[in-house]
This record gives C-alpha cells, sequence and structure tokens, in this order.
C-alpha cells in the first residue's frame, strides 16, 4: 500500500490545473488510525494466497478464513470480516488518461480494482487478478527471466542447512512462473496486445532458457535430498527447531515447480508454434454481443440466412423477425459499462452441481447430525443405519447423498469449526440396498470440547 497511496491521492485530489500553487499539506485522514480494518485484510489477503497454492485458485468459505485470521486477532467477529470482505469484493471506478494514435489523449476508467471475488448465495470468496497482482506486488517477485538465479538460492541453502528459507525461495519462483502462465493465456485469449506479442518474440530463447534453468537446478535439489548426508544435516537441524519438521515439507515445494514449469512449457511452446505458423490473429476471446449486434446491422447473404434457418429454426413457422426484446441485455451491458455506479461480483454461475447438492444434504441431515453429535460421537456406520446417504423426495424418487456424507468426515468445518476426526480400524462392513458395500476403517466424527474415545487396536 505505501507503493500506491500517493498515487490514491492524485487520484481523489481536487487541485486545480495549472494552478499556481503546488505546495502539499499534510492530509488529515478519516478513520479509527488504529489499523485494525488494514490488518484483518492484510491477514485474508495472505491467507487466501496461500490457499490459491493448494486449491489451484478455488473459493474459501468465510468461516474457514475467520478460524485461520483468529489465530492472529483474536477479537475477530464474524460481522467484521464480512465488512472486510464486502469492501474488498466492491470495486471502484478508477480514471485514468490513455493515450492512442487514433484518438490522442482521452480519459478512460476501470472497474477492475476489487481485490476479491464473492459468491453471491454462500459468501465463499477467492483472489480477483487485482488481489493477485496486489500480492504478488507486496511480494516483489521479479520476472522468470531472473528466476533462475532464485532457483540457484536453493542449493545455497541447502549448503549452509537453511532449510527454512527453501518454502519461501520456492514460493517466490513459483509465483513468476505462474504470472508468466497468465500472460500467456491473456495474449492467446486478447491477441489485440501487439506490445507483449512482440516481446515474446524477442525474449523467446531467453524464456525457454530460463525454464530449462530453473528446471535443472529443481532437480538437482531433488537429488541432494537423496544424499544420505544432506538427510542427516537436515535431521540434525530438524530437532533444533520449535517447530515439526519433515523432509517432505521441502520436497513438496520442488514439486509444484516442476508441475507449473510443464504447464508453463506447454503454453509457451504453442504461443511460439502459432506465431510462427501465423496463427496467433485467428485467437481470442468472441464478443458474441457485438457479433450479434453486427449482424443485426449488416446482415450476412440471404443464401447462409436460408441455409441457417432451415437448419436451427422451429418447423410451422412462417416468418421469423427480431424483437426489440432480443437486445435487451445487450443494451443493459453497455450502460454497465458508462454507468457510475460501482458493480459488485455476482458469480451465480459458479454454483456447480457438486456444491449444489451439498447444501440440499445439509439442509436434509446438517442440523440432526449436529444434534447427534451433541449426545456423542458419530461413527460413519451409525449414519448409514440412519439413512442419511439418501433422501426420498416428493416424486417418491431416492436421491444418493453418499458422497456428500462421506465428505462431512473429511471436510468438517461444513458441519461446525470444533469437529474431530478418528479411526475405528477395520470395524466397517456395511451392505447398501443398492448393492454397494463399504468395508475398512470406520471413521468417527466428534466434538472437540468432548474427550475422545478410547480405541483398542486390532489384534494380530
Amino acid at each position: 500500500m505505501s507503493t500506491t497511496l500517493r498515487l490514491v491521492d492524485l487520484h481523489d485530489s481536487n487541485h486545480e490545473r495549472h494552478s499556481e500553487h503546488t505546495r502539499v499539506s499534510l492530509e488529515n485522514r478519516t478513520g479509527l488510525r488504529d489499523g485494525y480494518w488494514l490488518d484483518i485484510a492484510f491477514q485474508l489477503l495472505e491467507f487466501l494466497l496461500e490457499e490459491d497454492y493448494q486449491t489451484n485458485g478455488q473459493f474459501i468459505p468465510q468461516n474457514r478464513c475467520l478460524n485461520v485470521i483468529r489465530e492472529q486477532i483474536p477479537e475477530l467477529t464474524p460481522n467484521d470480516l464480512s465488512y472486510v470482505i464486502n469492501m474488498l469484493s466492491t470495486p471502484s471506478e478508477l480514471f485514468f488518461t490513455r493515450r492512442t494514435e487514433q484518438e490522442g489523449r482521452r480519459t478512460a476508467s476501470t472497474k477492475q480494482t476489487a481485490l476479491l471475488e464473492k459468491q453471491s448465495k454462500i459468501g465463499h470468496v477467492r483472489l480477483s487478478q487485482a488481489g493477485r497482482q496486489s500480492v504478488t506486488l507486496s511480494r516483489q517477485v521479479d520476472d522468470i527471466l531472473y528466476s533462475e538465479h532464485d532457483a540457484a538460492k536453493i542449493i545455497s541453502a541447502i549448503a549452509r542447512s537453511d532449510f527454512n528459507r527453501i518454502p519461501s525461495i520456492c514460493d517466490s519462483i513459483l509465483l513468476s512462473i505462474r504470472g508468466l502462465t497468465q500472460e500467456i493465456r491473456r495474449i492467446r485469449e486478447n491477441p489485440a496486445l501487439e506490445g507483449k506479442l512482440d516481446t515474446f518474440r524477442n525474449n523467446r530463447k531467453y524464456y525457454q532458457n530460463a525454464v530449462r534453468n530453473i528446471q535443472a537446478t529443481v532437480m538437482d535439489c531433488q537429488k541432494q535430498f537423496l544424499r544420505q548426508e544432506i538427510r542427516e544435516r537436515f535431521d540434525d537441524w530438524a530437532k533444533q527447531q520449535n517447530d515439526e519438521w519433515e523432509l517432505q515439507m521441502l520436497d513438496r515445494p520442488l514439486i509444484r515447480i516442476l508441475s507449473a514449469l510443464e504447464n508453463l512449457n506447454r503454453r509457451l511452446t504453442d504461443l511460439l508454434r502459432d506465431i510462427a505458423e501465423g496463427r496467433i490473429q485467428s485467437m481470442g476471446i468472441v464478443d458474441f454481443n457485438k457479433a450479434a449486434l453486427n449482424m443485426a446491422w449488416q446482415p450476412p447473404a440471404l443464401e447462409m440466412l436460408e441455409s441457417v434457418f432451415h437448419q436451427l429454426a422451429p418447423v410451422d413457422i412462417a416468418v421469423s423477425l427480431p424483437s426489440p426484446v432480443d437486445y435487451q441485455a445487450l443494451l443493459d451491458n453497455q450502460r454497465a459499462d458508462t454507468s457510475k455506479t460501482s458493480l459488485v461480483y455476482n458469480n451465480d454461475a459458479d454454483d456447480t452441481a457438486e456444491s449444489l447438492k451439498l447444501k440440499r444434504f445439509l439442509n436434509h441431515y446438517g442440523e440432526s447430525i449436529r444434534q447427534r453429535l451433541q449426545q456423542g460421537p458419530l461413527p460413519l456406520s451409525e449414519a448409514l443405519c440412519n439413512g442419511w446417504h439418501q433422501f426420498e423426495d416428493e416424486q417418491q424418487s431416492l436421491e444418493d447423498f453418499l458422497p456428500q456424507l462421506v465428505n462431512m468426515f473429511v471436510d468438517t468445518e461444513q458441519l461446525s469449526p470444533n469437529l474431530a476426526v478418528g479411526i475405528d480400524p477395520n470395524k466397517l462392513d456395511i451392505q447398501l440396498p443398492d448393492g454397494r458395500r463399504l468395508t475398512g476403517d470406520n471413521p468417527i466424527l466428534m466434538t472437540t470440547e468432548q474427550p475422545a474415545i478410547k480405541i483398542e487396536e486390532p489384534q494380530p
């Protein structure tokens, strides 16, 4: 924020143009002046970035964010977190000057300023593109052309036994790789970015060399972790640390880098092939609203219209005329582009069939499971015997909820934040009426306030 705050002050300034008064006085800002709201926002952005590494950009429930941030801010309430999320997910219009050879200098604006994306119905959140760029800027991530030198820092950290520095170095490399991958995707989706396209044409051999060097360095680091000397030094170092460390905690970030490099190399190869074959201009996002409007003003040939009409139009119709209602959505979109009213993300389309089915399961059996947990631990076998794996609707048809029921024993936060899971070995052997058979360990759901039940080990 310190790198952009003065630019925001200039944007909000009502100073007259060409005024003789050039001195700037100290601003008297409103607010509580205790940093409380910024602290919540910073903790939330950092947590969502870490979750973005693990979930590849999936939406995160607010309850999970609340539980994690409360470790740093114990007095945080759900209303305070909701206010910060609503503030960061509501975009504000930003005005700037754009210069082009055709139109010269003109005033433009953008509303792509929201740091978060929020699902309107269930309130799950994730970083937006602007939010990811903001956190990336705060971490001072360099271009991938220079990340090969960062990869060499991993070897130096291993040589000096600074194993705790390896995950942070890997994260910085991973951010630069994913940043270039997203840049390639934007170029393929919008070939009008001629300046960026020329950059890839001129620096393609440097990008390929950087990818090969980073990959070779990371694979060399993986080989070093196989050496007995390195393992012994790591074990000695881990014993002196307050936190619990395992060698897999260092190998996992290296695997993520190799996976990201493979994805980047594939996208980079496709882009360079398209550039060489001259196919880049045929790609990009099709604006179907503009295409429909163009067809309304400049209709295609009558023969083409007749061919399409006979293949797609409904039968038994004499004439087809466009209705003004057909263009209503297009006109609304044009008004939204020039409107001064701030827009809010609306992600109703993000509700997948799985998430909707999970909601129905929680509506039917969520409260019953919570009441049962107040009496004691709940084994999966008992939940199946209670019939919570299926539901009979008004049409007398059964809806299968077995995956959603098992998910309650994996993602316990769907029911309550203070739940834990125990395992009763080899105690599950149930034959369902539809022929499915469940065998193996029997998971047990329990509240953390209750003492854990004692489970006897199976006899050999």
